[in-house]
């Protein structure tokens, strides 16, 4: 959630010169070195998808040294959308949640801009599908990173090759082919 007065870039900004003390004293890196996140993800309906977020959020928290705590929210009777909403009327609640991308522009205001998070994901994979930068921005800010995952990021159902293939099996026109 937002905070009005203290983010994160005005913190590493402000403490420039703590810093300099800070990097002469030995570095001891603890367990939670990196701190506490909690997140809030999307109650998924097919058997065994929360336990594989599970497993690639914990990967990562061991990586990074973060006691994550994952909440799964139902979708049922709304639940979801009810918890992102009073979370952010009350400004506390998950650090990260997920929320439908269509949902964005409803709690734009409650949305830290992610745009330190996106511009290195576009330059390594590409340009945003436009429907999802329609839905993941606001006044030329990104507030969410799209995913597949309860969004209008869909991949694709078809393998492009076996298609090829398939055409070149029904043009008549080549030469007979074991197909």
């Amino acid at each position: 959630m937002s905070s009005s007065h203290f983010d994160r870039r005005r913190f590493l900004a402000s403490s420039a010169a703590a810093s300099a003390a800070v990097l002469a004293a030995p570095y001891v890196r603890t367990s939670h070195a990196a701190g506490k996140l909690t997140a809030g993800f999307w109650d998924h309906w097919v058997p065994g998808a929360n336990e594989v977020m599970t497993k690639l959020c914990n990967q990562w928290a061991a990586k990074e040294r973060v006691d994550l705590k994952i909440d799964y929210i139902t979708s049922q009777g709304n639940k979801l959308l009810m918890t992102g909403t009073a979370e952010a009327q009350s400004r506390s609640g998950h650090d990260i949640m997920t929320l439908p991308t269509w949902y964005v522009t409803a709690q734009a205001k409650s949305l830290e801009p992610m745009d330190d998070i996106m511009k290195p994901l576009i330059a390594e994979n590409g340009k945003v599908v436009a429907v999802a930068e329609y839905l993941g921005k606001q006044d030329g800010h990104w507030l969410a990173v799209p995913a597949t995952n309860g969004s209008q990021v869909k991949g694709p159902c078809a393998r492009i090759d076996l298609e090829a293939r398939r055409d070149e099996c029904d043009d008549v026109r080549r030469a007979p082919r074991q197909c």
